[in-house]
């Protein structure tokens, strides 16, 4: 079996699952933009072939790296960033190789878009916020009247909290369109009073949970636009609802095999057309690990050993889907 990791030196623990899945006979080929002998050693031990490229940026270039290594190699079974960024690159490298594990390059947008994210909450039956894709402030200020202020308005198609912004008032909201990229796609939702919880998961080639987890952080938006202290924790057991509304979000978005991140608020209090306190409301959906070094936390968990168990689960995920 063929593996090929698009930027396997980042984040740094990124060689685990490659050293594990190695361990089980797959071949893993490296791509990325930095040179070889600044590959830590673990991740050179860890990959069968390394491909530097100029920029990873540069299609072309990646294009090249996996035609070099699919001549070489055979038929690429699977390829994977685990990295948000490159989620478009890699969609697009599956369908140009026909590579079928994962999503292609038409199906993207339905995990990218937040707009697109709330098609299949809906079709999930998990509450949402109200939105609006705002181009006009006419247009903006009509949705306001629907729903009332605060609003937040952010990148339909973006990473993190970047050029996200709580809009409280109509000054505010003026300054909003003056100030913001025309070149940018806008979303606009009501706003949300609720605790930022997550449901994480690996999901099998049938689309059910083989482990589910959650992480407990204060709202991103908040942290970048407020200046307060960053902590999270993952927790130890899962609460009933949240477990609901993340199995029922997996199959809205139709997703196998692979990793998911799914955001959801806590309601902190009872919202019309949302739900009751302590209730959940379906945020983002990110179709790979949590970011930094949550894999790590996962690994002190004394129900998984998670880099040893995800590297089987991987192969087991890839020899699920060559049978199938």
């Amino acid at each position: 079996m063929n593996f090929v990791y698009i930027s396997p030196q980042f984040p740094k623990t990124n060689w685990e699952f490659c050293d594990r899945l190695k361990k089980n006979g797959v071949n893993i080929l490296g791509i990325a933009d930095i040179e070889y002998d600044q590959l830590d050693q673990k991740l050179k031990d860890s990959l069968t072939e390394y491909y530097k490229v100029s920029s990873l940026e540069n299609y072309d270039e990646v294009l090249k790296a996996v035609a070099f290594f699919t001549h070489k190699y055979g038929k690429i079974d699977w390829l994977e960033s685990n990295n948000e960024y490159w989620l478009a690159q890699d969609a697009q490298l599956r369908s140009d190789f026909n590579i079928t594990t994962g999503i292609k390059a038409d199906k993207i947008a339905n995990i990218k878009e937040k707009s697109k994210m709330k098609k299949a909450y809906k079709k999930a039956e998990v509450p949402f916020a109200d939105f609006s894709l705002v181009t006009t402030p006419a247009k903006a200020k009509k949705f306001v009247e629907k729903v009332g202020y605060p609003v937040v308005t952010k990148p339909d198609n973006g990473v993190g909290a970047s050029d996200t912004h709580k809009i409280k008032n109509e000054e505010e909201l003026k300054a909003f369109f003056e100030n913001r990229n025309k070149d940018i796609k806008y979303i606009m939702e009501e706003y949300v009073d609720g605790d930022l919880v997550s449901y994480d998961a690996i999901i099998d080639s049938n689309g059910n949970p083989l482990f589910e987890t959650g992480i407990f952080e204060p709202a991103i938006m908040d942290v970048v636009n407020d200046g307060l202290d960053v902590f999270y924790y993952v927790q130890k057991k899962m609460p009933e609802k949240l477990l609901d509304a993340g199995r029922k979000a997996i199959k809205g978005f139709g997703i196998k095999s692979r990793f998911v991140h799914l955001e959801f608020f806590k309601l902190n209090e009872d919202k019309d057309g949302l739900g009751k306190k302590g209730d959940y409301v379906g945020l983002e959906a990110n179709m790979r690990p949590a970011g930094g070094y949550t894999p790590d936390m996962y690994n002190t968990m004394p129900i998984i050993q998670m880099f040893t168990k995800f590297g089987l689960i991987w192969w087991l995920l890839m020899k699920l889907e060559m049978q199938t």
